[in-house]
């Protein structure tokens, strides 16, 4: 990857400055830029794409609309009236309040998730699949229980919200995040360093996204349903 993923260890920065190394045409008007570093998320492991500005030295505008993972580059979707040159400087800025909110979605979920292994049923029960943490926040597991664990489960979220328990995160080694963490997603790779999300007191598992500091800046966390579909357990949640 040419771009420096600045989200992934600072993600309360929304400000940056960098240079574009790459401008690749999309339609009239639209163009995706590669920078050399970038705040913006782009979307992926079910968190939405940030948004926000470009601004270039001759005062020009530009609105990034969308981010995206292409053929392994960050690729920030902009519409702006002139075409952008590789080797301009640029400034960027994220809109905070998208950021912040979908930062709170992945968190809770993420929270959801460590509370459902403190209870006992994940990974070996229920087995993590997959989250989306945007207008609709789900977590999808492989595996269904019959028993109703809905009241449980807010019960245990609730206490590890009230302890107001801190998240750390950090680059290492697939063989270093094997000895702490909860479980791992199949497929990662071996030889290159990834991203070790803890969670204070709890455990430790492999993630993407940008996080919060700490269980209390999510605020509340709701389960408003627990389903079942095609042999998979849909646990549905809401922040305020």
């Amino acid at each position: 990857m040419k771009t420096d993923p600045i989200y992934l260890q600072e993600p309360y920065e929304t400000h940056m400055e960098g240079q574009i190394l790459t401008v690749i045409a999309d339609q009239p008007g639209v163009w995706r830029l590669i920078l050399d570093r970038t705040v913006f998320y782009p979307m992926g492991g079910g968190q939405p794409t940030d948004q926000g500005k470009i601004t270039f030295t001759d005062g020009t505008e530009a609105d990034v609309f969308q981010v995206q993972l292409k053929d392994g580059e960050i690729n920030h979707f902009v519409k702006m009236g002139r075409e952008p040159q590789p080797g301009e400087q640029v400034k960027g800025s994220i809109d905070w309040d998208r950021r912040y909110k979908h930062m709170r979605l992945h968190s809770a979920g993420h929270v959801v998730d460590f509370a459902l292994h403190l209870l006992g049923y994940s990974p070996n029960r229920l087995k993590p699949l997959k989250g989306d943490h945007g207008k609709k926040p789900v977590i999808t597991y492989g595996g269904t229980i019959e028993e109703d664990f809905k009241a449980a489960l807010q019960t245990k979220t609730d206490e590890l919200l009230n302890k107001n328990l801190k998240f750390s995160w950090g680059f290492k080694p697939l063989e270093e995040i094997q000895k702490n963490a909860i479980y791992l997603q199949p497929g990662l790779p071996a030889n290159k360093p990834l991203r070790a999300l803890s969670l204070e007191g709890v455990g430790t598992v492999a993630d993407g996204g940008t996080i919060v500091k700490s269980t209390e800046e999510i605020g509340k966390i709701t389960i408003t349903a627990i389903e079942t579909k095609e042999g998979n357990t849909l646990i549905k949640y809401v922040i305020e």
